[in-house]
């Protein structure tokens, strides 16, 4: 039998983004909504408060419990939001934190020919060797994907975003991490 794996997120795009993602990385033995469960809340401090709860609650649960938390890193230092993160953890249960550098939208600009799939009208192959792009973590992610293409919306890009997102090729270290610290959960005995 198989663990269950419990997703934290602190907003509905980042589950839009992973509902396309994650069953192109999920062990076969995993499937959304059976037992790899993606729990959005209503932003940052809504997710921060859960935590504590939902720790206490998962020893309880019947199956043993993974826990993967994402947080946008917005205008927080990283290591000190990954460990006020951390402590709030119940430290018996596996638990990877990864903080999204800055936002989920420059996970995209990590892999700008998959922003081409999405918007026919971004021209990948000119902005690829572009300075700016070549550090996609240190733009404004939003705004940066705004100035792209009039027709971005935060939900509609992260539901075709994740099914199209070059994990092998990506520029965002962010992004690169996210994917690693989902297989170190899945390592975890």
């Amino acid at each position: 039998m198989s663990d269950q794996i419990e997703i934290l997120t602190e907003e509905a795009s980042m589950e839009a983004f992973l509902r396309g993602f994650l069953p192109r990385i999920l062990p076969p033995a995993y499937i959304l909504d059976e037992n790899c469960f993606i729990r959005t809340h209503s932003g940052k401090s809504h997710l921060m408060k859960s935590i504590p709860k939902k720790m206490r609650a998962y020893p309880n649960f019947p199956k043993r419990v993974r826990v993967f938390i994402i947080h946008d890193q917005d205008s927080n230092d990283c290591l000190e939001l990954k460990n006020r993160i951390l402590q709030e953890c119940n430290a018996q249960i596996p638990t990877v934190v990864r903080i999204a550098c800055l936002e989920l939208e420059n996970w995209y600009l990590g892999d700008l020919p998959g922003v081409e799939l999405v918007y026919p009208k971004v021209n990948s192959a000119a902005l690829q060797n572009k300075a700016k792009y070549r550090n996609p973590d240190r733009l404004a992610g939003s705004e940066e994907m705004k100035n792209l293409t009039k027709d971005f919306s935060k939900i509609g890009a992260a539901k075709k975003m994740g099914t199209v997102i070059n994990f092998d090729t990506n520029r965002s270290v962010s992004f690169n991490q996210f994917v690693s610290g989902f297989h170190k959960l899945m390592q975890i005995p």
